[in-house]
């Protein structure tokens, strides 16, 4: 259903701020929020372990992950979703920056292609490094 939400979606040049909806302007455009956001997703590297084996044995990690999606159907959907989300998330961002007053074309693509670096956590960075709407 991404996918049929994607090719059929009118893209939204401008926004103000006054038409946001309270959840929006009031939780995702917080800073706050966002940065505890990107702190939780970042323990969810250090709990896991994940972060710290691919820091110390990178090429047994990769390997027990291939292992994984591999042998196990739901662990490559998993893997094939969260891949398409966050895909799916950078793609957006150059629309998002350009809202944001970011005209710079090619400074919003390596933005983009910098969220991609980090599943999930790159995206978070994003929402609380970005730019505030610009208010009228």
């Amino acid at each position: 259903s991404l996918g049929l939400m994607m090719t059929t979606r009118t893209p939204v040049p401008t926004v103000e701020i006054e038409d946001l909806g309270w959840f929006t302007k009031n939780v995702l455009e917080n800073k706050i929020f966002n940065w505890l956001l990107f702190a939780a997703l970042v323990n969810t590297y250090i709990l896991s372990g994940s972060g710290l084996g691919l820091l110390t044995d990178a090429g047994t990690t990769l390997s027990d992950f291939q292992e994984l999606i591999s042998g196990s159907a739901l662990g490559l959907v998993s893997t094939l979703d969260l891949a398409i989300l966050c895909l799916t998330g950078a793609s957006l961002v150059p629309e998002d920056l350009e809202r944001r007053g970011v005209t710079d074309r090619t400074k919003a693509s390596a933005i983009a292609a910098s969220t991609i670096l980090l599943p999930v956590v790159g995206l978070a960075l994003y929402s609380a490094l970005r730019p505030s709407l610009e208010q009228d």
